[in-house]
């Protein structure tokens, strides 16, 4: 029997299209997963979305009330379900679904008509497969602006694709604000593009008209609209800076040279165009303005932040390697590299998640299969949307009455702020939540956004209760978190009550007169010791750390290199902290350390400073070789008293002993006596956050027994989590091992939740040890001490 071999081209328009826009469909459902929305649930990313939400269906002012990285149409991008407005997001969920897979397809059919490119389709299409769940919102959002103005240069759309592109487009840019930053410029190109086409030039109007009917549509009011803009960019000019973290230094070499060698074979490909006169040299250099453009947002957008972001510059490089194949020509030796760059971006992409992920995920039938499970969603919803709604209110309801009732909060009549990143508990709570511009401590990182929320605990808005604890994300001194405003919580608040790891401030009836005392100027150079000046009382320190200009430009094009403050202490061990330096010019509270909520209560006794093994005596900011470029050599740093007389004198009998009663457990005597170095190691919910591996000790006196509580966080083993479990012991004098547990919550039905024991301590135990440590791993090795009780 002869056979002939199959010629694909020869499909088209027929089964081999129909095929292809299928795959291409299925895979746009998967990737944007219309009408799937979250619930409240607990934990840092969790809380700015709970927050963020509830400020939209309260009518909170963004640019004023709210001052965050997302928008007021936010729902579209964090997909919290949005109650009222949920039948709109999924209308724009729709709308996205079928340009996007429009613009794909279109960016596709080309490489399937031509034979020496089929090769790179079929690489192209598997990965797309296999990849559709995984692939970042962000970089799903970025790709589809760039996909939008590269289709309209290439000519393969037309208005009508052109004016859904800009709706999608514009609501992208009321829910993140980076796709405004990306959007302006491209659609200022196509519209340039456009006069050079004697075509009308509508597209960056109509994209700016959307946008601000997509603003007002949300619920926010045109007036207020440039003060959101210009809070926007202030969120956006300090990122760089504030919230940069180092990763791993291949991913972005190899990210980087990936780009540049895209770059470069589309410049070489299009510079025959752009050397000679005539239409074709306006298109070709649109294209290659499109593509710098949007892979240098993609790099600010995945490495500034250089953790699972990452993945966002990969699924942007990803997506982006049809389109440009096919401005590089009818070479076929010029689709190597972009094959190489497939490969690159598969393997960065999907090796993350092989470790947690059964086999069967690679399955492609059943990929396409949760497609279509993803699309019922929307039938649902069209078929019986009251119904659909109902259901989905229960469904939040419930999500918040589950966290409610494992994360409680105190129980407060009156405003409430939270200064930890914890919000999401405080609105499960159903508290009257009146929080701060910026939202989450984190957040605030350059002196225009500290500086907005002083105003508001100074205005009539300040709540009536904050919900206070020390401690911060990416290795930062304790002190940073909302650091420059302490003392005017100090002059302005008074404690109530603690529970658990917060201390409950209540507004006072009269403020204080202010705390901090003249301050004591000092100038040093770059990694320069400077002695902390004799004093007993406690310390606010500013550090002024100036950029050089290579650092300003560092900081403009990726990020400046971070740099240490380290505190060295006439006891124990120096300590590392990550200094933001815009955070640090306003100033904290760094002697004594204050990482609990306990010793921050001790400020309002006069007894903040007694431990002397928590005073740091001197500090000095760390820089290197590879550091100190981007920094100007001197350091201006003062010190200002904290006035402990005024705190001394204000009457302390509506609270002292209120709070005193709960302080003498071993649990809080752990707290007291350790350098806890939060969030791996600090107060919780629990009691005491104490991620393996971690070691505490207690001095134990006389007793003759302990009980103890312990376990591991529920969520390292839920989620997708995969904890391989974390053993706990205590060591005696002598290690002596007295008590030793293994939990694999995972595996173990019996290890999840909460454990107990109780311990007999032989005579003359003296000093305990507390310790945590990991089995297999240290993934999700979340492991705490919820009890330690002395007995007589």
């Amino acid at each position: 029997m002869r056979f002939q071999r199959l010629n694909l081209s020869r499909l088209a328009p027929g089964v081999g299209q129909l095929l292809l826009a299928l795959v291409v469909f299925l895979v746009s459902a998967a990737c944007i997963r219309p009408a799937t929305f979250g619930f409240p649930s607990a934990g840092l990313d969790a809380s700015w979305v709970y927050a963020v939400s509830n400020a939209i269906e309260k009518g909170s002012a963004f640019g004023s009330e709210i001052v965050f990285t997302s928008g007021p149409l936010s729902s579209f991008y964090h997909r919290m379900f949005p109650h009222e407005m949920a039948p709109a997001i999924i209308a724009l969920d729709c709308l996205w679904l079928v340009v996007f897979a429009v613009q794909l397809r279109r960016m596709l059919v080309p490489l399937f008509h031509a034979s020496e490119r089929r090769v790179l389709l079929a690489i192209f299409l598997l990965c797309l497969v296999l990849l559709s769940e995984r692939l970042l919102r962000d970089g799903l959002m970025l790709f589809f602006v760039f996909a939008s103005g590269y289709l309209y240069a290439s000519r393969k759309v037309g208005a009508l694709v052109m004016t859904a592109s800009i709706v999608v487009v514009a609501a992208f840019a009321m829910a993140k604000f980076s796709v405004l930053v990306l959007a302006l410029p491209v659609f200022l190109i196509v519209d340039l593009l456009s006069v050079s086409r004697r075509e009308i030039p509508y597209k960056t109007a109509s994209f700016l008209v959307c946008a601000v009917a997509f603003f007002v549509a949300a619920g926010q009011s045109l007036s207020n609209l440039p003060a959101y803009l210009q809070a926007s960019l202030e969120v956006s000019k300090g990122y760089s800076a504030g919230m940069s973290i180092d990763g791993a230094p291949d991913s972005i070499w190899l990210w980087g040279v990936s780009s540049f060698a895209i770059v470069v074979v589309a410049a070489l490909a299009t510079w025959p165009a752009i050397k000679v006169r005539g239409p074709g040299r306006a298109t070709a250099i649109a294209q290659l303005l499109l593509l710098i453009g949007y892979l240098f947002v993609l790099m600010k957008a995945g490495f500034v932040r250089h953790d699972g972001h990452s993945l966002i510059a990969w699924t942007g490089l990803f997506l982006a390697v049809p389109a440009v194949a096919l401005a590089s020509g009818p070479i076929w030796k010029k689709y190597y590299p972009f094959e190489v760059v497939l490969f690159i971006s598969f393997m960065y992409l999907y090796a993350p998640y092989l470790q947690k992920m059964p086999l069967g995920v690679l399955n492609p039938g059943g990929i396409i299969a949760r497609s279509i499970t993803n699309l019922d969603g929307v039938a649902d919803f069209a078929l019986r949307p009251r119904g659909w709604m109902a259901e989905k209110e229960q469904q939040f309801s419930a999500a918040r009455e589950r966290l409610h009732a494992t994360s409680p909060m105190p129980a407060v009549s009156g405003s409430v702020d939270i200064i930890p990143s914890r919000q999401s508990e405080v609105i499960a709570a159903q508290l009257d939540y009146r929080p701060r511009p910026t939202l989450q401590e984190y957040t605030t990182y350059s002196p225009q956004l500290i500086e907005r929320n002083r105003e508001f605990y100074l205005s009539p808005k300040a709540p009536d209760f904050v919900f206070f604890a020390p401690g911060s994300i990416d290795g930062r001194h304790p002190a940073s978190a909302e650091g420059a405003l302490w003392p005017l919580l100090l002059q302005r608040y008074e404690p109530f009550e603690r529970s658990n790891d917060l201390l409950v401030l209540r507004k006072r009836p009269q403020p204080l007169p202010d705390v901090l005392g003249a301050p004591i100027g000092r100038r040093v150079r770059l990694g320069e010791r400077i002695d902390v000046p004799a004093s007993t009382a406690p310390l606010f320190v500013k550090i002024d750390v100036q950029y050089s200009v290579l650092g300003r430009l560092a900081e403009q094009l990726l990020k400046p290199p971070s740099i240490l403050l380290r505190a060295f202490y006439a006891e124990g061990p120096s300590e590392d902290y990550r200094l933001i330096p815009g955070m640090a010019r306003e100033g904290a509270i760094l002697v004594p350390t204050l990482a609990t909520s306990q010793m921050f209560l001790q400020l309002f006794d006069g007894a903040a400073a007694a431990n002397s093994r928590m005073r740091p005596v001197a500090f000095s900011v760390v820089e290197s070789w590879r550091q100190s470029w981007a920094y100007k050599s001197d350091v201006a740093i003062s010190f200002a008293e904290i006035d402990t007389g005024i705190l001394s004198r204000a009457d302390k009998s509506a609270w002292k002993s209120r709070l005193e009663v709960a302080g003498h457990s071993g649990l809080q005597a752990i707290i007291d006596g350790n350098r806890l170095s939060p969030p791996m190691v600090g107060p919780s919910v629990e009691g005491l956050f104490a991620h393996a591996p971690s070691e505490l000790t207690l001095a134990v006196g006389s007793s003759s027994s302990i009980e103890i509580g312990f376990g591991m966080r529920d969520s390292a083993w839920q989620g997708g989590n995969n904890s391989r479990g974390a053993c706990f012991s205590i060591v005696g004098d002598s290690a002596q091992q007295l008590f030793s547990r293994c939990l694999n919550p995972t595996a173990v039905v019996s290890d999840r939740g909460l454990q107990s024991a109780k311990i007999a301590l032989p005579a003359g135990a003296g000093q305990l040890k507390f310790r945590t440590s990991c089995m297999d791993n240290c993934n999700w090795a979340w492991s705490y001490w919820s009890k330690v009780d002395l007995m007589p």
